[in-house]
């Protein structure tokens, strides 16, 4: 391959996993450089989105991180081989919280509040600077309730962000207060933004990650105790709006959300009774809509009390599903009805996916030469302008 030129090299790399590329390095130094290099990190990402390959399914227990690839267990196998995964915030327990998993980057924690961000591919990781909760406030008129977070990927910036959510209550039944700070990987600072008026009410339900913005399903104030609202905070222009949602005759239910392919998915959770899986196909638009499947209480083993969508099949037949954090099943579309039990899972988990990536966990590594953010205040003021027009429902 020594007389192809680089361009036709990177085409035919992109297509190996990142562990293999890790040992192309050391081929040549040219190699070495375009491995390295922002262009084909950014090839080699999109290429893994593109074709569904690359992707991973990470099990977590009380105890245990597991992991598994997924074409090789899940779709030319039936057998399931589980591997250990040591991650970097090791303690006295070795089980972790996944906040969040872009682009190969999955942020995580542990049960004394540590948080990274950390590429399983590379074996790199970074410590976030510890953020310290302000339990009360306002002479003790208000205390901290709860705290969420969320994990993304600010395309305007080509940078990663970790949103927390603090919600403090007190001195009144509509009296509440949702702080917002943002961590930036590329300047390693956390940051207040403006508070979003909203009122969490499930703690530990972190963000979900589409589009460009961060999802949390809230409520109007403390008193409705009642969560039907799909809030979105956009990582670009940090500013938060209301998604519309599905239309439907039966409103009791509970809402949740996934993601698939990289659309935002709407659960509406009939508790005992079923489950609706619908995806926004295009996104911010609410007529794109589509219902993609609905599973029933007797279709599962025990009760149905959470879904949770993480890919879809090499084929796209059929859709892999987490049922009650106990089974993993694959969803038959064309059939419509739970197909397979997985085998040889752990009797209780959370499943995550991430997908092999070459993303630094290094600010500025990767940047064509741009290590300035100065710049970047009129592109902010461009991707507002183009937020405004989108036709969603801002929250001044």
């Amino acid at each position: 391959m020594s007389g192809l030129p680089l361009e036709m090299i990177a085409e035919i790399l992109c297509r190996l996993p990142a562990k293999e590329l890790l040992c192309c390095r050391s081929v040549s130094k040219p190699w070495c450089a375009l491995i390295d290099g922002p262009n084909f990190v950014k090839l080699h990402l999109k290429h893994s989105m593109d074709t569904s390959s690359n992707l991973y399914i990470i099990l977590r227990t009380t105890s245990h991180v597991h992991y598994m690839d997924f074409e090789q267990n899940l779709v030319l196998n039936d057998c399931v081989t589980l591997k250990e995964l040591n991650h970097p915030l090791m303690c006295y327990n070795h089980g972790i919280k996944v906040l969040g998993s872009v682009n190969g980057l999955l942020c995580i924690s542990n049960v004394v509040d540590d948080i990274a961000v950390w590429n399983p591919s590379t074996r790199k990781h970074r410590v976030v600077p510890f953020l310290p909760i302000e339990l009360k406030r306002y002479f003790g008129t208000k205390s901290c309730s709860v705290y969420v977070f969320g994990f993304g990927y600010d395309s305007v910036r080509d940078d990663y962000k970790l949103v927390r959510i603090a919600q403090f209550g007190g001195g009144g039944k509509r009296s509440f207060e949702s702080e917002v700070k943002v961590y930036s990987l590329r300047k390693q600072s956390w940051r207040r933004i403006g508070d979003m008026p909203y009122c969490v009410h499930y703690p530990g339900a972190n963000g979900v990650f589409a589009n460009g913005a961060l999802h949390w399903v809230v409520g109007e104030n403390p008193e409705s105790n009642v969560a039907n609202i799909v809030v979105a905070l956009d990582l670009g222009v940090e500013d938060y709006r209301e998604v519309l949602q599905p239309e439907y005759k039966d409103k009791n239910f509970y809402i949740d959300l996934g993601v698939l392919r990289g659309c935002l998915c709407f659960l509406a959770n009939f508790l005992g009774e079923r489950v609706d899986v619908w995806m926004m196909k295009e996104y911010g638009v609410k007529e794109s809509w589509t219902k993609l499947f609905s599973v029933a209480q007797y279709e599962v083993i025990g009760f149905l009390r959470s879904l949770k969508p993480l890919a879809y099949s090499k084929s796209g037949d059929e859709v892999l599903i987490e049922h009650d954090n106990l089974d993993l099943c694959w969803y038959d579309l064309k059939r419509k009805q739970v197909k397979n039990r997985i085998p040889g899972i752990p009797y209780s988990f959370e499943a995550d996916t991430f997908v092999e990536s070459l993303i630094s966990v290094s600010p500025n590594r990767h940047l064509d030469g741009r290590t300035q953010d100065d710049d970047e205040d009129s592109k902010d003021r461009n991707k507002r302008d183009d937020f405004l027009s989108e036709g969603f429902k801002l929250v001044l």
